[in-house]
């Protein structure tokens, strides 16, 4: 039986999607393997080194059904090389002859850490697929809710009106720029490693650097400049790009995680089949949000072994490689459950604008303290104008009176401002500032990006 929440038959969908596990599951790490011993073989055919009816046979049965793979576990448990095993399979199934050609100049962690290059790319795509959809979402949320008035919010209190356009148009531009990290990533992180021994490609004599490029080629990956086995700095960026788009995600949920609370009520995420309390019937629980931040907490805890991978000594470190067994495919599993679980609160929303507007007036609508301030300052100074808008603010608290009725029948205000710029002062909408037009260059910027993919 499965002992943890990744593989578990009941847990599992809520840990990462099966797109993603169909990467990283067993089968396909050791089939990933055998690609860059085929691809290694058919180059070194090319290159006059190994006979092609080798390279053909190796071609032939390197693949994973092929394989017994409960010998192969067997085998690993007591050579303790993950590799050695596989190949020995393999050459089990071949001529003699072709057998010795398996494997020629590789040593074992040049085949896993290309092998988990190659998982790494195929995580991209599904990844930064998902990742499109979350922004295509905010861009929708932005679009429809560019005037949608709601009380911005700092340290938990109502500061400044702002419009929930506004605040999806927020989040965009930081998906944005995650999108870019990405993206300028993969040409460090996409990097194969195949060097032999210690990374000097001796075993392969004056053929080493061809046969070094042809391999990465063939497999669709960058070429290292030195192909050592102890750069662990790509694999560390990539996780900690990944750690940061899982705050970025952690962080809209958070928002939307807040926005439902019983008192505030201006959002709630989808309700459909989902029951909230076994012992309180009417509880709409904010659960899939909330799984967002913990997915994400479990994402980032994954980034310092990432980052102790880069630590390595000499020429190789099994206490570096092979940690990222277990970090890389994790992380990889948690954002895919994070962007999945994203999507679907995103795509559900249910936005409530008369609450929102209700909130603004049963907190008496202070967040229209400023516009009165900078309207005030211009007679009387800025320094009295907020002393003035302090005392005005909490006499209307103390004696439970909305800030525009205080504001309305406060004599400096009266000696001071129209009656149409007090009324202004007091209008939420009238001190949204450049609100719609930086909600639109948010979206012309996403809008970039969707045509530079096409």
């Amino acid at each position: 039986m499965p002992s943890t929440v990744f593989d578990s038959f009941y847990f599992k969908d809520r840990f990462g999607s099966a797109a993603m596990r169909d990467i990283w599951n067993d089968r396909a790490t050791l089939q990933r393997w055998l690609d860059v011993e085929v691809a290694l073989a058919e180059v070194e055919a090319e290159l006059g080194i190994v006979p092609r009816k080798a390279a053909r046979e190796i071609k032939l049965q390197a693949r994973i059904e092929n394989l017994d793979l409960r010998a192969l576990k067997r085998a690993f448990d007591r050579t303790w090389n993950p590799v050695v095993p596989l190949v020995d399979g393999l050459r089990r199934r071949l001529s003699p002859r072709s057998a010795g050609y398996v494997h020629w100049g590789a040593t074992s962690k040049n085949i896993f850490d290309t092998g988990i290059a190659i998982q790494v790319k195929e995580a991209y795509a599904v990844i930064e697929n998902n990742l499109a959809s979350v922004a295509r979402l905010l861009a929708g949320l932005a679009e429809e809710h560019r005037d949608t008035i709601m009380a911005g919010r700092t340290h938990g209190q109502h500061a400044l009106p702002v419009t929930f356009g506004f605040k999806a148009a927020v989040w965009l531009d930081e998906i944005l720029r995650q999108q870019d990290r990405l993206r300028e990533g993969k040409k460090r992180v996409l990097v194969g490693e195949f060097g032999g021994a210690v990374g000097t490609l001796a075993s392969l004599g004056p053929k080493g650097l061809r046969i070094h490029k042809e391999l990465m080629k063939r497999l669709g990956l960058g070429i290292a400049t030195i192909p050592v086995k102890t750069a662990g700095d790509r694999l560390a960026e990539f996780v900690i790009h990944l750690g940061m788009l899982s705050a970025t995600l952690g962080k809209i949920a958070q928002n939307i995680y807040n926005l439902q609370q019983t008192d505030v009520d201006e959002v709630t995420e989808f309700t459909e089949g989902k029951v909230g309390s076994s012992a309180m019937p009417h509880k709409q629980n904010p659960v899939a949000s909330g799984s967002v931040v913990f997915l994400g907490r479990l994402l980032r805890s994954n980034v310092l072994p990432a980052l102790d991978y880069i630590h390595a000594e000499w020429e190789d470190d099994h206490r570096q490689g092979e940690t990222a067994w277990k970090f890389v495919p994790e992380a990889c599993l948690l954002i895919d459950a994070q962007l999945e679980l994203t999507q679907r609160v995103l795509a559900n929303l249910i936005v409530k604008p008369e609450n929102m507007e209700r909130n603004l007036e049963r907190a008496g609508g202070f967040v229209c303290s400023e516009a009165l301030l900078m309207k005030l300052a211009i007679a009387v100074g800025r320094d009295r104008a907020h002393a003035i808008v302090k005392e005005l603010s909490d006499e209307a608290r103390r004696n439970e009176v909305s800030f525009s009725d205080a504001v309305r029948a406060h004599p400096i205000v009266r000696k001071h401002l129209r009656p149409k710029e007090i009324e202004d002062c007091v209008n939420y909408r009238a001190y949204l500032g450049e609100t719609k037009t930086l909600v639109k260059r948010v979206l012309a910027n996403y809008r970039k990006t969707l045509r530079r993919k096409n």
